[in-house]
Formats: C-alpha cells, structure tokens, sequence
C-alpha cells in the first residue's frame, strides 16, 4: 500500500511539474515590427526570434540575420506590392508571404514615415472588403507567386478576433477555392489566455491547416478601464506562448508589439521602452531565461496555467479512484 501510494503522489508530481508553462527553445517567435530606427538585433541575439514582418512588402531593416515576410496590406498596397514583391522574393530568404492584414483603423508612423493603416477585412465600418473581393485581391496579387517562386507559401488573410472574423474567412476560402493557402493567419486580443488557447484550436480545427499568430497580445478592448497589469501580461505571455511553442500546428507567432508606441494597445504590452531598449518583457519573449515567469498569479484574468484544470482533475482522479483502496 505504501508503495502504491508513493507511485500515485510521484505521478502527480511529475504531471503538475510538466504542467508548468514554461517557454522553449523553439524559434517560431517573430517580430510585428513597426520599423523605427531601433536595433533589431537586441531581439536576436537568443536565437529564439527567427522571423518579422512589418505589415509591407518591404522589410525597412538592413542587414538582419532573421528571415523577413512580406504582406500584401491591402486595397491601398497593390501598387506597392505589385512593384516589390517579385525583387523582395527573387533576392532571397523569403519562404512565405502573408495576405491582407486586419487590426484596428489607425495609422502607425514609423520613423521611416510610412503610413500603416491596418484594417478589418471583414468589417464594414473599415475597409469594407468582402470575401469575394478579398478572393478577387488574393487571385490577382497573391496567388501567382505560388508559380512563380517554388517553395514559396502562402499565408491567408487575418481577419480579427471577432465572431465575424472567422465567417468571413470562410467565405473567402469559398469564393477561392482554387487558391493556394498554406496556413491560416489571424489575430487575437483579449485578456484570457484559456480563450486564446481554445481559440487557436477551433481555428486549427476548423480549417485543418498551420496556424500563425501574426498579432496577439493582453489587450482589452471591451472595458478600457479594465486592462491587463504588467504581472498579468508576463504570465499570459508565459501562458500562450509557451502553448504555441508546444504545438506542433502552430507554425509561427508575432505578439504586439515590437515599437515604441503601441497606439491604441495597452503600453505593458510594448517588447521595448520609450528609448527603443529591449525591456523585461521583450527579454521574457525571447527567452532570456532571467525574465521568465513562473507560478504567478493571474490577478483574476483567468490567465491561469493550463495547467490549473489539470491539477483539479488529477486530484478528483485521485480521491475516487484512490482513496477507497488507501481506507481499507
């Protein structure tokens, strides 16, 4: 009986230990890069961060060891992109591209003074861009690539978070059906790491392709007054990123954001300070080992670890299965 009982509390210890979200040495992480001035190879130096984007057809950072993607934005980047992306591609590095690009309406300018007006290619108090429009965008702008560069993948647009988001992508993989989509893109912001995680899962499930998470972060954009402390974004931090890079689905991720000023997101959020330093939180991200968090509280976000239904379960497991056999 002893010797039982030691197995049963040793198997739990393990379980309970393994279920600590803890963030690898996967190099899926990527950078949304608002393109200021600021050094990007502060963000490197760990290995852990592989990629970036900068919501363009341009990469805007000279010499960087990290692969760049390009993005096809929107209606109001086709020319740009058109007159690009062939040069970008052909001049080496690029394994994907990613299409047309969803946030909020409101321009971010860099220091190199470039307009990035992000938009909800399902919504239509924003670009007003319909599935079948968005499929017309991606056959003319996108869709030859795949031809015309072997290897070369192709990433579906982002739609947002919002119900609406997921319909819409729907229908666009309706109206495209011939195209070639390689993974699905999209975004996510809200304070609940469970639901992210569910997120991602009913994605994955849904359209039975990888997964990348080109924007996330603890944002709450349904009570301003109500959003997410420091500790609260380290442990969701922990919490998502270390599920992402557990999941062989999930391809890549990018959080929100990599830039000074994050405009209409929570400023905890920023992977750097105001001078464009790497911070504490950008050293967690990139797996500087010193900045990662364990066994925090969630400050009752519910971003608890995973692990938290884990643990109640097993105990339950324990005193019905158990306890009986211990009484006797």
């Amino acid at each position: 009986m002893y010797m039982l009982t030691t197995l049963v509390f040793t198997l739990l210890a393990v379980l309970f230990s393994r279920s600590r979200a803890e963030v690898t040495s996967s190099s899926k992480a990527g950078l949304a890069w608002g393109g200021n001035n600021n050094e990007i190879a502060q963000f490197t130096s760990t290995g852990k961060v592989s990629w970036y984007y900068t919501w363009s057809p341009k990469s805007y950072v000279p010499d960087t060891n990290i692969e760049f993607v390009p993005m096809l934005w929107g209606g109001r980047q086709t020319n740009e992109f058109s007159s690009t992306i062939n040069d970008t591609v052909a001049g080496g590095g690029v394994t994907a591209v990613l299409g047309m690009n969803e946030y909020v309406a409101l321009s971010l300018r860099s220091s190199f003074h470039v307009d990035v007006l992000l938009f909800r290619p399902q919504e239509t108090q924003q670009s007003n861009l319909t599935p079948s429009e968005g499929a017309d965008m991606w056959k003319t702008y996108i869709e030859p690539l795949h031809s015309r560069f072997e290897g070369v993948r192709l990433g579906s647009p982002a739609p947002s978070g919002a119900p609406s988001g997921k319909t819409w992508l729907q229908q666009f993989l309706t109206e495209c059906d011939a195209c070639t989509v390689d993974f699905i893109a999209l975004h996510w912001y809200d304070i609940n790491s469970t639901q992210f995680i569910s997120y991602l899962q009913d994605f994955h499930e849904t359209f039975d392709r990888p997964i990348w998470v080109t924007e996330w972060a603890c944002q709450n954009f349904n009570d301003a007054n109500n959003q997410c402390s420091e500790e609260e974004i380290e442990v969701f931090l922990n919490v998502t990123q270390s599920f992402m890079d557990n999941a062989d689905w999930v391809e890549r991720y990018a959080w929100f954001g990599a830039m000074t000023d994050l405009q209409g997101v929570n400023q905890d959020d920023a992977l750097m300070n105001s001078d464009g330093d790497i911070n504490s939180l950008g050293k967690q991200y990139t797996g500087d080992e010193d900045n990662i968090p364990h066994g925090m509280s969630d400050g009752g976000h519910s971003n608890s670890l995973p692990a938290t239904s884990v643990r109640w379960l097993l105990w339950t497991f324990f005193f019905l299965h158990f306890a009986p056999i211990l009484a006797i």
